[in-house]
């Protein structure tokens, strides 16, 4: 899996951030995780994908790149706000997908 070097994590995320990165790289699924992705396509700029998906996925090296890690709907969803917030406070546009381009 490929995951973005300073991970965004919400506070629940945050305590026990090794323990879930290590279950969901063993194929384990952690109950009421979600990941944080790019979205593919050119019209969104953000995924949400409950860590239980992934045992459905095909590919998992295929998968985007992860840029947060919440417990919880309401944490994933407030790391979504202070990702976008982050990237309009560092260039001016809500562009998320063009900014972790030229991060990574």
């Amino acid at each position: 899996m490929n995951w973005y070097t300073d991970l965004y994590l919400g506070r629940a995320a945050r305590e026990k951030k090794d323990k879930l990165i290590q279950k969901i790289e063993s194929g384990k699924t952690p109950v009421n995780t979600y990941l944080v992705t790019l979205a593919p396509g050119e019209f969104n700029q953000l995924e949400i994908i409950p860590a239980w998906n992934l045992k459905f996925a095909r590919d998992q090296a295929a998968l985007p790149l992860i840029i947060g890690l919440g417990c919880g709907r309401v944490e994933t969803y407030e790391l979504v706000r202070r990702i976008t917030e982050d990237v309009y406070r560092e260039t001016n546009s809500a562009d998320v997908k063009a900014y972790f381009a030229q991060r990574i």
